[in-house]
């Protein structure tokens, strides 16, 4: 090769730096900023046809209104301080948003924009993981992280309305970006906003410190044991000491786990059973999903995936329907592990060979065609679009609930109680129903059928509906759509 062709394949190198530098950062923050507006309006869609659910997003509405007026972190769906059941302590952060602005699509904006944020926080993770002298790096960059807030485990997650780890995903991966490029204090910052999210979470930032160990800068590097002490402390302190505390022998999740040690009756625990658990078709076929999302680089960096594997079994052993099947919000814990084998495995992919820019752009197709066949957001084929559908009718609700004080205790349909939640007692209709309470129903109310012993099943739903009238209470409003009842022997 001439020294005049040597230059000028070096000043065809240079000349695409500038065009990667500039076109490929906007894709993922275009791919984040439609994600963002699509998963929210579908979210308000449901919150203003009155199909949300209770739980757990009327049950979060409370606990972070309780916030925001003083009244500690109270739950009346658990009748329990919530901190002993979750330890998320960035509801703090909402609650102080709700002081000025006290309404449940505060809490579907944060949940949206969490999940939109996945696309940049991922473009910024690997391009910071990909090697810096490949001019494919930045588009490969793009084609592994545009696609993310569309997969369908996303989409799992936009279907549960909020849960504080729909925004985990996307600060793990900017507090991996901050440790891979040298932000020590941005880094620090970010592992414990991801800590807040959820005690679960402390698995995530423990995947951070043996990230950092390997490719994080010299500075952080040679610090790494210390990312993995506070996951550990924070686990120890925050669920082994405040969680007790606050739980004084009540609920856990842990009672899910049963099972496998013979305490539920209704599923024994043999060597068959576990292994049925353990390679559940659907939850299989999700991880699947996730990793051929990636183009299945994440199978060339096989120790790495292996991270993945305690959080798959947390979730498939558990005996809580949906989480044993990867639904909803469950599935998150996965991501990131997944996200991080992907990461690596794209390192290791461009060192076996090299990619055209053009390339990396066509490959975002696969990726959306597959979340759009296996998603079940609208209007992914797997959508069941008649809960989007429903018109908005929170004006009347408003009128026919003006009648019940402020501080009254309600007992509601599933999908009113978030309208209903900034109150001190707030129920989803039959569950708790005691004297006290106001009884708010809709007719043809959204019910969202768990299982048999669910006390939104619509047979005992309905059971409990047949007895207001001889129990003593009065019906006081009834437009055709909305009824109030009075509490007994009001």
């Amino acid at each position: 090769m001439t020294v005049g062709a040597v230059g000028l394949d070096s000043a065809r190198r240079e000349g695409t730096k500038p065009l990667a530098w500039w076109i490929a950062p906007t894709v993922p923050l275009l791919a984040a900023a439609l994600a963002f507006a699509w998963t929210l309006h579908g979210e308000l869609q449901r919150l203003y046809g009155m199909t949300g659910s209770a739980w757990d997003y009327a049950y979060d509405q409370q606990v972070i209104w309780n916030v925001s007026v003083g009244q500690g972190f109270y739950s009346s769906f658990a009748r329990a301080n919530f901190l002993g059941i979750h330890f998320e302590l960035i509801l703090v952060v909402l609650a102080a948003v709700e002081k000025f602005w006290a309404n449940p699509a505060v809490l579907l904006i944060f949940s949206s924009a969490g999940l939109a944020a996945t696309a940049p926080a991922a473009y910024l993770f690997f391009r910071a993981l990909l090697p810096a002298d490949r001019p494919e790096s930045p588009w490969l960059a793009v084609a592994l992280s545009a696609p993310i807030p569309f997969w369908a485990a996303i989409q799992e997650a936009a279907r549960d309305f909020f849960h504080p780890e729909n925004m985990a995903l996307a600060l793990a991966l900017l507090a991996s970006w901050a440790g891979i490029r040298g932000h020590r204090v941005a880094m620090w910052v970010l592992c414990l906003l991801v800590l807040t999210c959820k005690e679960d979470q402390v698995y995530t930032v423990g995947v951070i410190g043996l990230l950092m160990r390997v490719y994080g800068a010299p500075e952080i590097r040679k610090h790494w044991r210390f990312i993995v002490y506070l996951a550990g402390a924070w686990f120890l302190i925050g669920t082994g000491i405040v969680q007790q505390h606050f739980r004084n022998g009540g609920y856990t999740d842990f009672v899910y786990y049963r099972w496998l040690i013979g305490l539920n009756p209704a599923i024994h625990a043999t060597p068959t059973t576990v292994l049925a658990a353990i390679f559940n078709p659907r939850a299989m076929l999700a991880v699947a999903a996730i990793v051929a999302g990636m183009f299945a680089v994440p199978v060339l960096a096989p120790r790495w995936l292996l991270l993945a594997i305690p959080p798959y079994l947390a979730n498939v052993l558990s005996g809580h329907d949906p989480q044993n099947l990867l639904y909803v919000h469950y599935i998150l814990l996965l991501l990131f592990p997944l996200i991080v084998a992907g990461g690596i495995g794209a390192r290791r992919f461009l060192e076996l060979r090299s990619i055209r820019p053009a390339y990396a752009l066509i490959a975002l197709i696969p990726p959306l065609l597959l979340a759009w066949g296996t998603g079940r957001f609208p209007p992914m084929l797997g959508a069941e679009s008649s809960l989007y559908m429903r018109p908005n009718v929170v004006a009347q609700l408003e009128n026919a609930t003006s009648i019940i004080p402020a501080d009254a205790p309600v007992s509601a349909d599933n999908g009113l109680a978030v309208w209903l939640a900034n109150r001190h007692t707030i129920n989803d209709f039959p569950d708790f129903l005691d004297a006290s309470c106001y009884v708010v129903l809709q007719r043809d109310a959204y019910q969202q059928f768990r299982n048999p012993t669910d006390t939104i099943n619509p047979a005992v739903r309905q059971k409990a509906i047949d007895g207001l009238a001889g129990s003593g209470r009065r019906l006081l409003f009834d437009d055709g759509t909305f009824q109030v009842w009075s509490p007994v022997g009001d």
